[in-house]
């Protein structure tokens, strides 16, 4: 989950070096639109960013929905299955709230409108360092947490090694 996690960094890091260059690009260079210029740039430099985003979106899905399987009791592993779909649903509507928050909050502003209907007024890439800056406190936050946690099961097989050590120790006295 941590190399999901990470990634996330990196694609949201290239997501915003490509929206700098794709809006250098539209206002130096423009081809005429309906409704602005419109950038020369080829869709494919999305590629990297979208590649990078599924497969952030693998480790994670992947890693946790094994750690609910394993770390939950046996009778519960189906809500486990649905605690993985309901953090994702939840996910998606927070991001959808901070999309709203960002938009209200920048709107009217000396630096500008971050999203605006017009791509090239804005400065989506400001809104990508600020996912940037968020998934680095959601990586630190879940080495905390990893760090911290302990594992079912982990407990007694200590416990069990301990009482084992003790019963050789009391063997060879």
């Amino acid at each position: 989950m941590g190399i999901g996690i990470f990634i996330t960094i990196v694609e949201s890091l290239v997501g915003a070096f490509v929206e700098v260059r794709r809006r250098d690009l539209a206002l130096k260079h423009p081809i005429p639109g309906v409704r602005g210029a419109i950038s020369p740039m080829s869709a494919f430099w999305l590629v990297p960013q979208l590649a990078l985003g599924g497969l952030a979106e693998a480790f994670n899905s992947i890693g946790q929905v094994e750690f609910y399987y394993k770390q939950f009791p046996e009778n519960m592993r189906s809500v486990a299955g649905a605690f993985f779909f309901c953090g994702s649903a939840v996910s998606n509507y927070l991001y959808g709230f901070l999309i709203s928050i960002v938009h209200r909050t920048t709107e009217g502003t000396s630096g500008g409108n971050w999203l605006p209907e017009d791509l090239n007024k804005g400065r989506l890439e400001y809104f990508y360092y600020l996912i940037v800056a968020l998934c680095v406190l959601n990586f630190c936050y879940f080495l905390a947490c990893a760090k911290w946690f302990r594992y079912k099961g982990s407990q007694d097989n200590s416990l069990a090694v301990e009482m084992q050590e003790k019963k050789l120790d009391q063997h060879s006295a």
